[in-house]
């Protein structure tokens, strides 16, 4: 290669070096602008994203207990509803009686509705037991000899634990009761109650305590009822047998939040609403 040629070579190769290396620092900007780079929250970012949590946290998870509480009470309700209509069937059969004979069982010993549509009984005597004719009492008993009970207590009975659950009610017409586990099956008037949680709370009609009636041989003669069929207050079956449409609880008002809340009476009236919805809807 002569000098020209070197110097004419050498030329080009210190341009066409500094062309790529132009080239390259460009590349080398363009790599670091654009570069992702790891992300990291700061401390402030931080407790803001815990803040907003917390507050959708304390708006969603009473709700969700809530309702979560309310389904507890459904199932608890439809179980003691099942139980209650397994005991009626057993009835006469622990009594040595035919299937569905209530009167061989004595079930309907001076058993009939008086004007009012109350069951009401002549005193009754059924295996040393002596019930004053309190139809509930009796039937109450005949209806504990299908549990295994932890108790059967009456409203005179000394036993503390009999006294806690009957103050438990605070209500006068509770006379009898007995606690099969968590469940409590209790007599007032003619009707028979049950509290599926036990002494433990809310303790409120409409919620964890709920009212059935038992259908009679009067029953059966009129609406071709079956005697012996647990019939939840507030139910259509309930007012067709009182003969007052406004004993269905889609009549009337009785079953709401607010009379619920109240430990009302009527709220009782919600046995039937929550067996027909399935749900608790107040």
């Amino acid at each position: 290669m002569n000098f020209d040629s070197y110097i004419t070579s050498s030329t080009k190769t210190a341009s066409t070096v500094k062309k790529y290396t132009k080239i390259i620092d460009k590349y080398e900007f363009d790599k670091e602008k654009f570069s992702l780079k790891k992300a990291a929250f700061t401390l402030a970012e931080t407790l803001i994203t815990l803040t907003i949590i917390g507050v959708i946290a304390a708006l969603t998870i009473p709700s969700l207990i809530s309702e979560y509480q309310k389904h507890t009470y459904v199932v608890g309700l439809k179980k003691a509803y099942s139980q209650l209509q397994n005991a009626m069937k057993m009835i006469p059969i622990t009594q040595g009686c035919p299937a569905g004979d209530l009167d061989c069982a004595g079930w309907n010993d001076g058993y009939h509705r008086d004007e009012n549509g109350h069951l009401v009984s002549d005193v009754t005597n059924i295996e040393g037991q002596e019930f004053s004719g309190n139809i509930a009492n009796k039937h109450l008993y005949l209806l504990s000899k299908q549990f295994k009970i932890n108790k059967l207590c009456y409203n005179d009975s000394t036993d503390e634990t009999c006294k806690k659950v009957h103050n438990n009610f605070n209500a006068g017409a509770v006379t009898a009761s007995f606690m099969v586990n968590d469940l409590i099956l209790y007599s007032g008037y003619s009707s028979i109650g049950v509290d599926i949680n036990g002494i433990k709370g809310p303790n409120k009609r409409g919620r964890d305590r709920f009212g059935f009636d038992i259908t009679a041989q009067d029953d059966e003669k009129r609406y071709n009822i079956p005697q012996g069929t647990v019939v939840p207050v507030g139910s259509k079956l309930y007012a067709d047998i009182y003969n007052q449409p406004n004993y269905y609880w889609r009549n009337n008002n009785y079953c709401t939040t607010e009379n619920v809340n109240r430990g009302y009476y009527f709220a009782e009236y919600c046995t039937g609403r929550v067996l027909e919805e399935d749900a608790m809807n107040y």
